[in-house]
Formats: structure tokens, sequence, C-alpha cells
């Protein structure tokens, strides 16, 4: 499968702005103007994720490379199967399978919290569930996590959990795409389990799989030079 190439977009996960693609973009040669992002913390639901996203795939003319992170790549994968001008789609720390039961309930449980005025944005130790124990240490990482958490604000996060759940299945759509999928994976991520994902993108013809060891959900943030290469080439 032939790498990426321009134009393309970027998508952001829960709780995340430019900042999470920040350092991979400081990796790639791509032009600003065929670089594009869609900033999902300004949705409050879903109808408007997906109007932010099919406003600037219509900005360009050929066909556009989806990269989507954690939330953003359920929003890329649903963009994908409703606009016909996608040249590839990668799907980076996501589970295409969905939320299970009790993902949703946390979920709840979270914005009720928001709603009681008693949610505390990003404890330390739910850093934990992004990073491993050694990229813990690294400032650069913690601090850039709990800073973007800290400025879009419980009101963000009530808004991208109810923008996306449920989070239904997607599986059985994606396998009927006939564009490239690239799912990247994170040896250690909590969220997206990368055997599971493995184990999908092996039963379609037109998919990549990649996984980067020694880090977590945040590859993005832990791995960027990596990333980008992997993207480009």
């Amino acid at each position: 499968m032939r790498h990426i190439d321009e134009p393309t977009l970027f998508l952001p996960g829960t709780l995340c702005d430019e900042r999470i693609w920040m350092s991979t973009w400081h990796h790639m040669s791509f032009s600003q103007s065929m670089r594009s992002y869609v900033p999902l913390q300004w949705a409050n639901d879903r109808a408007q994720m997906m109007s932010l996203t099919f406003d600037r795939i219509n900005n360009f003319e050929q066909p556009v490379h989806l990269v989507g992170f954690s939330m953003g790549a359920y929003i890329a994968s649903l963009a994908a199967l409703d606009h016909r001008n996608i040249a590839s789609l990668t799907l980076v720390g996501y589970n295409p399978f969905g939320l299970t039961k009790e993902e949703e309930e946390q979920r709840l449980m979270i914005i009720k919290s928001i709603n009681n005025n008693s949610y505390t944005p990003m404890p330390k130790h739910r850093l934990a569930d992004f990073l491993t124990d050694e990229e813990q240490q690294n400032a650069e990482f913690t601090e850039t996590i709990i800073n973007m958490a800290a400025d879009l604000g419980p009101a963000s996060l009530k808004a991208h959990f109810t923008a996306t759940s449920p989070r239904k299945d997607l599986t059985g759509r994606l396998a009927k795409l006939k564009i490239p999928i690239h799912f990247v994976t994170a040896e250690h991520d909590s969220i997206a389990n990368a055997d599971t994902i493995k184990a999908f993108a092996d039963t379609l013809e037109n998919a990549q799989y990649s996984c980067f060891k020694n880090t977590a959900h945040m590859m993005l943030l832990t791995q960027p030079k990596a990333f980008a290469d992997l993207l480009c080439g």
C-alpha cells in the first residue's frame, strides 16, 4: 500500500486540539495549503463534527486522505463511509468495534459529574490511560495532555462524549470500503487494543496494519517522527 500524499485532513481525539498533531506536522514536508485540520473541539454534537469535516473535504477538488486519532478516527470513518472524495483512511488509536457497555457507563458517570460540577479535568492518575509508566515521567508529554484538557474544559468533554455515544461498531461498513485503510496502533494502548485491531485488519484485502512498540495511546506525542515517517515514507 502506498503512503499518503497531499491533500490530507487531520482530526483530533477527545479533549485534543491542534497540539496533538503539531509534532507530527513538524516532521512532514506537506505544504500548509494542502494540510487541513478539523477543529472538532468547536463542535457541540455529531452533526457539527460531520459538517466541519465535510466542509474541509470540500475545500479540495482532488480526493482527500483522512487521518484521524481516536475520536477523530471515528469521525473520519463516518466521513469516509458517506463521502466519495476520499483517497485513503488512516485510523490511529481507534477501535472500530465501538464502545463496550462498561465504557458507555463510564462516560455517563463522567457526564453526570460534569453536570454536577464535580468533575476534575484530567487528574494525574488518568495519565496512566494514555502513557506508559516511563512516558509519564516526561513533562512534555504530561503537560501537553493536561493543558489540552484544561483549555478545552469539561464542556468540550461532555460535547465529545455525547456526540460520539453510542459509538457504533463500524467493522461491517468499513469492510465494504474500497479505499486503502491503515490501522495504526500502539503496543500498550489500553483504549484501542492492538491485537484486536490487527485481527480485524487482517481480514481486509485493502487494509494495512502498523504497531508502535514501547508506547501507548498518545503515540502521536511520544513518537511523532516515526508516525510522520510511517505516513509519508
